[in-house]
């Protein structure tokens, strides 16, 4: 039995709805296994945001962000947050960045940076809010959006090396999201206009070239939220199924009944993690995939996952 095979039976244990849905091919070169659910014991929502190329894992869980890495856990909370801390990004040194809320009725959040065991605040100057959803695996880039005092969200992308800021957004969009860099400076993102209109975007930094999808894999109002060096990219879509791949060349993964799926992040394996929610209830489960054949930091993150899943066993 391979590690993907041993991690679906120690989802089975604890999500047994999760583990059991599978890819969809779409005229995809790349197979996927079937993602497995990634669950925090003692905690019950888990969003699953970012992954590195060595397996370090990022998100949130009930509200505080975490860190997974060979089969430990570590909790982060911005020092000023009052309510919840997420974090949206891992970098293959090491460096963190996510996004706070300070509880303030006039800012909705804040972003941040961890590195080198010290917390950077990062606000784009004039925002009313600055949400950081992504940095690329050298730790130059960063991507998110702002809001102004009317609500109205524009995408950003803030080159480190440099501290150039830009800003993505399109005149007529009401949300634009940049979510998803990759180290040759290609940004992924996503949009909403008027009239209804939902797609997505990548913007090559080098030449402001923009490229914009109103579909993928046949479906329509994709949210492109991630782009590995390879151009491999990871969203959703508004009819809840997740996809991994290239335009034109999608693995879906349709989501079990009453539920959405999301592609969250993706690491230069084509490692992908992402959440599920129930679309009753809201409660949310990260779930992890892999391709096939399986990387080797897949292999080392399957034992400790599984071994997480039978200490739980063990001590229920």
């Amino acid at each position: 039995m391979n590690l993907s095979a041993i991690m679906t039976r120690a989802a089975l244990g604890t999500c047994a709805g999760l583990a059991l849905w599978m890819p969809l091919s779409a005229n995809a070169t790349t197979s996927y296994g079937a993602p497995v659910a990634f669950e925090r014991p003692g905690f019950t929502n888990i969003r699953l945001w970012d992954i590195s190329d060595s397996g370090v894992i990022v998100g949130a869980s009930d509200g505080v962000g975490f860190t997974y890495s060979a089969g430990t856990f570590t909790s982060f909370s911005y020092p000023d947050a009052t309510t919840e801390t997420s974090l949206t990004g891992v970098a293959n040194n090491g460096t963190l960045v996510g996004t706070y809320s300070s509880g303030d009725v006039t800012v909705d959040f804040h972003g941040f940076i961890y590195s080198g065991g010290s917390y950077k605040a990062f606000d784009i100057a004039g925002a009313v809010s600055t949400s950081i959803r992504h940095i690329s695996s050298d730790a130059r880039y960063l991507t998110g959006y702002t809001t102004d005092a009317t609500g109205a969200g524009s995408a950003f992308a803030f080159d480190l090396s440099s501290n150039t800021y830009t800003n993505l957004g399109v005149a007529g969009d009401g949300l634009s999201i940049a979510q998803g860099a990759n180290t040759l400076g290609q940004v992924t993102g996503s949009f909403s206009r008027s009239g209804g209109i939902r797609g997505s975007f990548i913007v090559d930094l080098n030449t402001m070239v923009r490229t914009e999808y109103l579909e993928a894999a046949g479906m329509t109002g994709p949210r492109f939220r991630d782009i590995n060096d390879a151009g491999v990219v990871t969203g959703f879509s508004t009819s809840g199924a997740g996809f991994v791949g290239k335009p034109g060349d999608w693995t879906v993964f349709s989501a079990p009944v009453d539920s959405s799926t999301y592609g969250y992040g993706l690491n230069n394996s084509g490692i992908l993690v992402g959440y599920t929610a129930d679309n009753v209830t809201g409660a949310q489960t990260g779930w992890v995939a892999a391709p096939i054949p399986e990387p080797g930091t897949w292999a080392l993150m399957a034992l400790g996952l599984a071994s997480l899943a039978l200490r739980k066993r063990s001590q229920g």
